[in-house]
């Protein structure tokens, strides 16, 4: 168990540390979009540029994973993470979409490198929950932004928070040094223009086409399309309900958002386990659509009456489900992927669940603009999860 051990560690931490640096700006936003001159509903296409580089780079991981080996790959997601973060330090409203686009590309690595890792280790019968622990980062991430960021932009301003988090994130590429000795795989560079790194972005259809060439890794590419854009709601404007919509103050509302990933947590962990021993994968993520969906109509009935620790309580439910499908997904898409493809299988079905994550964010910020109501768009926001739901319990 010592190296699966090892490599969940070492994902884990890239996951919590990339997605920390995703969904930081979105809790700084109702405090930053200000001092940016843009409306905090803007931040959507903030999320979106991070997915558009995401999608870009997860396309292109198998070949790097190839030529530079999945410990330096990982190591770069952590980098990349903590210069995105810095570049935000300069405060201009120019520099935002090139932030979030170098954040994308860290954060794009992360799950095909880490599908390589962690499906050449883990037992069969272990792989949804291995792979459920290690997507415990997200929410991690999130909940850690959720305490901890409101807390340094009142002690330090916005602008001085992120050169804090950006620290962390570099200083820990530097921590991954002997867990890349302890795992060390033999790389077998592709040869001739593509084991250059010009050439690790050529090709990037193939990983999409691998997946359109299978049914079964068609389904999980279609359904991660619908939950991706619900999760990525939630992340990106939960706060900003709460705190504009609602009339919460940020650290108060930062703390429900850390109490709904905390569940996110919880959740990731308990539909791994029911996915490994009790209902089949595609039957698991159907449940986890069903409640997602009931939570975007309570959400979208939240009223200033409402007691905090119904919000709470909602806010859990929504984490549990909304952002913790993930792991049951990826280690469905290990399993079917052909052999030996597990990285361009996961890059190429992840292109579709960032393509959903891109969707969702600009979607919610016009539906927002559209209905003046963040209420509104969450309860809009169930069709997707329901939709996809229906679809994987009538084909599965």
């Amino acid at each position: 168990m010592r190296p699966v051990l090892v490599a969940l560690a070492v994902t884990l931490g890239v996951q919590t540390l990339t997605s920390m640096a995703m969904i930081a700006p979105s809790v700084l936003a109702p405090v930053a979009a200000k001092d940016l001159g843009i409306a905090p509903q803007s931040i959507g296409f903030f999320a979106s540029l991070t997915y558009l580089g995401a999608m870009l780079s997860g396309l292109a991981t198998g070949r790097f994973t190839a030529r530079y080996g999945p410990f330096a790959v990982c190591q770069a997601a952590v980098v990349l993470g903590g210069v995105g973060l810095a570049l935000g330090w300069l405060a201009v409203a120019a520099v935002v979409p090139l932030a979030a686009l170098v954040i994308g590309f860290g954060y794009g690595v992360v799950n095909p490198v880490s599908s390589h890792i962690l499906a050449r280790r883990t037992p069969p019968g272990m792989m949804a929950l291995v792979f459920s622990i290690k997507q415990t980062g997200v929410p991690v991430g999130g909940a850690i932004a959720g305490v901890v960021v409101p807390s340094l932009a009142l002690a330090l301003g916005w602008t001085g928070a992120l050169p804090v988090l950006a620290a962390i994130c570099i200083a820990a590429a530097f921590l991954l040094a002997p867990a890349r000795a302890m795992l060390a795989e033999k790389r077998t560079p592709p040869a001739g223009p593509s084991g250059s790194l010009r050439g690790a972005f050529s090709g990037l259809g193939r990983p999409i086409g691998l997946v359109l060439s299978s049914g079964a890794l068609r389904q999980m590419s279609y359904a991660s399309f619908g939950y991706a854009a619900v999760q990525l709601v939630f992340i990106t404007y939960f706060v900003s309900y709460l705190a504009l919509g609602l009339g919460y103050g940020l650290v108060t509302a930062g703390l429900v958002y850390a109490c709904s990933h905390g569940a996110g947590i919880a959740g990731r962990i308990a539909w791994g386990a029911i996915a490994d021993r009790w209902l089949a994968p595609r039957i698991t993520l159907a449940v986890i659509g069903l409640i997602s969906a009931l939570c975007s109509l309570l959400a979208a009935a939240f009223t200033p009456d409402w007691p905090l620790a119904g919000v709470i309580a909602v806010g859990m439910l929504f984490g549990a489900s909304a952002v913790g499908w993930n792991g049951v997904f990826l280690a469905e898409v290990a399993r079917v992927a052909p052999a030996g493809q597990v990285s361009s299988a996961t890059g190429g079905t992840q292109f579709f669940t960032f393509t959903g994550a891109l969707s969702g964010p600009p979607l919610f910020a016009a539906a927002v603009w559209a209905t003046g109501s963040y209420a509104w768009a969450f309860g809009l926001f169930a069709l997707p999860s329901a939709v996809v739901a229906v679809r994987l319990l009538m084909r599965r």
